[in-house]
């Protein structure tokens, strides 16, 4: 009897092992599964995300032009319907800062044109940014030029071989914003501001003083950084809105049909064959000029007397859309323009010949100007906001369009709640749109509540 109570005791302990052994592995396999579900639910929140960029892109396509379709349009960026899995529902929501408000998103894209390129801006337009020391831009500008000169408050390479960890600099353009954080003096509060998620929200824990992430000063207004007003993205081909080459006004002939007066095309004839070049053709706005010889082809204009270029406000649309002056032949890339369609303030009046005051008239006179007005920048004239003088400092500095977007775009389901983050730049300056920049701001968390309405619908 006593040794069959020890082998009943033994079945019995073996029997509790085997059960624990089988509930580890039936707990190990549920965690797999739960993994894998979670990491398959991921995967379409990612895919949503997706989605919503070449729809993106899909809309610019058609649309690059009239920013009222783009720019602030729940109708086709919010809540977007991606697919329908049986055990949830996915979407995905465009959204983007504002700089009219601080307390609601924005659902639209951003058009990079409308910010200061950082690889071509001037020291005078860096110096014009109120959030800049000196030492900054100086820094800024030994980062990105080709010499080995230091400015009088810079760094060259000798800073940075002195560094705990050093590394050499490239003297040369920028390939993203964050490459900011390698140049001497730039650290996230002047990057990034205070803005921690991207939301262009000014969230509680944006505005509260303390030492925590992120950095603020407690001012109830929402600095978004550099990242709003800076990037390194914007470029154009050198055509017309019909997308035909630029006419050079420097070199060989005038077509005729260029819609604008004999006189016009006499002028830029018997300019240039005087040894003259363009640097630009706004030169051409109520331009005189004093010949100094007898031009057989043309024997009304006498050596020493005015002759008018006949462009004026009606003549300076074509003007400013169909001539170029000084590139090479065929269509070529125009680097670093500000958009005056869509650029801040603060960036406008970083411009030559603008101020803060004149930038924010520009900015209050384009919200009521219809899209065939604001084809071409020749409405900074035209509409009497800038006069003849003013409008040829800053006509080689601006366009009136755009061919780059930065994008953010969450992708989410419904009721599982996973989501995914991405941000991107769409370029659709070549033949063939592309995704110039990619990466995943998810670690950054859920810029937004999802909308109550969407949740209890699906549910």
């Amino acid at each position: 009897m006593r040794r069959r109570g020890i082998v009943l005791v033994a079945v019995l302990v073996v029997t509790a092992l085997l059960t624990m052994i089988a509930a580890g592995v039936m707990f190990r396999m549920r965690a797999e599964v739960a993994a894998s579900a979670g990491q398959r639910r991921g995967e379409q929140a990612y895919e949503s995300a997706i989605s919503g960029l070449h729809y993106a892109m899909a809309v610019l396509q058609d649309s690059a032009t009239d920013s009222e379709i783009w720019y602030d349009n729940p109708d086709i960026f919010q809540n977007q319907l991606v697919a329908d899995d049986g055990a949830n529902t996915w979407y995905f929501t465009i959204y983007g800062d504002d700089p009219t408000t601080q307390e609601t998103v924005r659902y639209g894209v951003t058009d990079e044109a409308g910010k200061l390129n950082i690889n071509t801006a001037s020291q005078e337009a860096w110096a014009a940014l109120e959030n800049l020391t000196g030492e900054q831009v100086d820094c800024l500008l030994d980062y990105l030029d080709a010499d080995s000169e230091t400015r009088s408050e810079g760094a060259e390479q000798e800073y940075y071989d002195g560094l705990d960890t050093p590394y050499i600099i490239p003297n040369g353009p920028l390939a993203t914003v964050e490459e900011l954080f390698l140049v001497k003096g730039f650290t996230a509060a002047e990057v990034y501001g205070e803005d921690a998620n991207f939301n262009g929200i000014l969230d509680p824990n944006e505005d509260d003083g303390d030492d925590r992430f992120p950095p603020d000063n407690r001012d109830g207004r929402l600095n978004p950084g550099l990242r709003a007003i800076a990037t390194v993205f914007t470029s154009e081909r050198n055509v017309d809105k019909k997308g035909r080459p630029r006419i050079d006004i420097n070199r060989g002939a005038l077509p005729r049909d260029l819609g604008l007066p004999d006189r016009t095309r006499q002028f830029i004839e018997v300019y240039r064959a005087e040894g003259n070049a363009f640097k630009h053709p706004s030169e051409l706005l109520e331009m005189r000029y004093r010949p100094k010889q007898q031009h057989k082809d043309y024997p009304g204009v006498q050596p020493g007397s005015w002759v008018e270029s006949g462009v004026g406000a009606e003549e300076l649309p074509t003007v400013m859309d169909r001539l170029t002056a000084g590139s090479s032949r065929g269509p070529r890339r125009v680097v670093g323009l500000v958009n005056a369609n869509t650029a801040r303030a603060e960036v406008l009046a970083t411009l030559p010949g603008l101020d803060a005051n004149l930038a924010q008239e520009i900015v209050d006179v384009r919200g009521g100007l219809d899209a065939e007005t604001k084809a071409t920048v020749a409405w900074l004239y035209t509409q009497n906001l800038l006069d003849a003088d003013e409008f040829k400092m800053v006509a080689p500095h601006v366009t009136a369009r755009g061919f780059q977007f930065s994008v953010r775009c969450v992708g989410f389901g419904v009721p599982c709640g996973r989501y995914r983050v991405l941000e991107a730049v769409l370029d659709l300056a070549g033949r063939t749109p592309r995704i110039a920049y990619l990466r995943d701001i998810t670690r950054l968390g859920m810029p937004f509540a999802l909308d109550p309405e969407l949740v209890e619908r699906i549910r």
